[in-house]
């Protein structure tokens, strides 16, 4: 199924506890994460960065109709920034896999209404975080991870850029997830499982 990429923002093909693996460059396949897990009113969003601070992520989601009180930042760059209104979580490498996971896990558990508020997850990028760690490792946290979202009912949306890595590499990543997109000049063909 094809789409332009930017009519990702409309979500409502996705089902529930759905992981989606963005395909392409870096460049596209950031700006289609960010369209994907901007929030509707009645939702939340945790972005795990890697390669962007958290006040441009912030930004960006602004940008897409986000209000700061329904986002949380996992920033992984090794950059301090504190954003006004806005949880950030602070780690020093994309290879802290641990830390992630139970950073990701404050952020939902903070307010006591997680278990009633829809949340969208990205995560850019999968690229950067394969740089810091063994392709195994990563394997084993996705599938941990992508388990997670979908017993929660959320969205989970991870950017890859494909040409940063060999074949194989590409192969057992995108077995993770219930779908792909590849994306490329503007335009998303998609294929797997959980979507309309």
């Amino acid at each position: 199924m094809s789409y332009r990429a930017n009519d990702f923002g409309d979500v409502s093909s996705f089902d529930d506890g759905v992981s989606l693996l963005l395909t392409g460059s870096s460049t596209e396949t950031t700006e289609g994460l960010l369209d994907v897990v901007a929030p509707a009113a009645d939702e939340r969003v945790v972005v795990i960065t890697m390669n962007t601070g958290a006040k441009t992520v912030v930004n960006e989601l602004e940008r897409r109709g986000a209000d700061r009180d329904q986002i949380g930042i996992i920033d992984c760059t090794n950059a301090e920034t504190d954003v006004e209104s806005v949880p950030v979580r602070h780690l020093n490498s994309p290879g802290d896999l641990t830390g992630i996971s139970l950073e990701f896990a404050k952020l939902l558990g903070q307010d006591g209404e997680s278990e009633s508020v829809r949340a969208r997850v990205g995560v850019a990028s999968v690229s950067t975080a394969l740089m810091y760690t063994e392709l195994r490792t990563m394997f084993r946290f996705l599938h941990v991870f992508t388990a997670r979202i979908r017993s929660g009912d959320m969205l989970g949306v991870f950017s890859m850029d494909p040409t940063m890595h060999n074949e194989k590499a590409h192969n057992t990543i995108r077995a993770v997830f219930d779908c792909e997109a590849e994306i490329s000049d503007g335009d998303a063909s998609v294929s797997g499982t959980g979507y309309e």
